[in-house]
């Protein structure tokens, strides 16, 4: 493992995420200790997360036997590895962009984190807000974003993030189709690690990038909507990804100017 920035990330990670965590989007496996932390899975059933299967949602016996032997390999694999490993009759299952809906949880954890998940969002920013609604207020959040000259956007250009604003400002849902043709290109036709992925799953949210990161328009983004912001490029021999820390605390400049953006989503974020 090798911190391309030479950033004290990693000590940041063991000193700030622990407690109550929220885990979205499948294992986290990059800086973080869970010895330390108490995981609550939060997913959605199939797509670009990772994969969630519930009893109640198997047709069939086959499927309902296979469901019922990955229940016990994640049973196996907790009792030797703990908080580290998912588990699917653990997870709650929901859309993180519509976290507010859940009153039950508002401020409710120490820390958030989430791994390849950000940059399947059509609209990050409200996607950070309702991690940050989740998050108590001065704890940290914590995200691995795939860090684009490793993985299949290389041939794509990180988005500028006056782009990411602008979906936030206006209201960009999960039909925007303005990043297909781009994506298509570079994962499937240029890279071609997607293309037997995207014979059985649609170009379209969950299961596309819509936007590309860098360490660059991360650090900005970031350091944009929150407080004490600090990133690296995490390289190991299979991943290569930007990670990022920062304290749950929105910054006060962009609250001042987006404060009527953010109410129309949900005036739960500001409360």
């Amino acid at each position: 493992m090798t911190l391309l920035l030479k950033t004290n990330i990693e000590t940041e990670v063991k000193d700030n995420i622990k407690g109550s965590v929220a885990r979205i989007g499948g294992t986290v496996n990059q800086l973080v200790d869970f010895k330390n932390c108490k995981v609550t899975d939060i997913n959605i059933l199939d797509g670009g997360y990772g994969e969630v299967k519930k009893i109640w949602n198997i047709k069939s016996v086959k499927k309902f036997i296979e469901t019922g032997k990955r229940y016990t390999k994640q049973a196996a694999k907790h009792f030797l590895y703990g908080e580290e490993i998912c588990r699917d009759w653990k997870t709650i299952l929901f859309d993180m962009h519509f976290a507010t809906e859940h009153d039950e949880l508002k401020h409710k954890f120490d820390a958030s984190i989430s791994s390849n998940v950000l940059e399947h969002s059509p609209n990050p920013i409200l996607l950070l807000l309702n991690f940050y609604f989740i998050t108590k207020k001065n704890g940290y959040q914590f995200h691995a974003i795939p860090y684009y000259k490793f993985t299949f956007d290389v041939y794509r250009q990180p988005t500028p993030v006056e782009h990411l604003l602008q979906d936030f400002v206006n209201k960009t849902g999960f039909n925007d189709k303005t990043h297909n043709e781009d994506y298509h290109q570079s994962a499937v036709v240029k890279h071609g690690f997607m293309k037997i992925y995207h014979n059985s799953h649609p170009i379209a949210y969950p299961s596309m990038h819509f936007h590309v990161f860098d360490e660059k328009n991360i650090n900005e983004l970031f350091s944009i909507m929150f407080e004490e912001v600090a990133n690296d490029i995490l390289k190991t021999d299979t991943i290569g990804d930007s990670v990022i820390i920062f304290k749950n605390k929105l910054n006060p400049d962009f609250v001042q100017k987006y404060k009527n953006t953010i109410l129309t989503y949900s005036d739960k974020f500001l409360s």
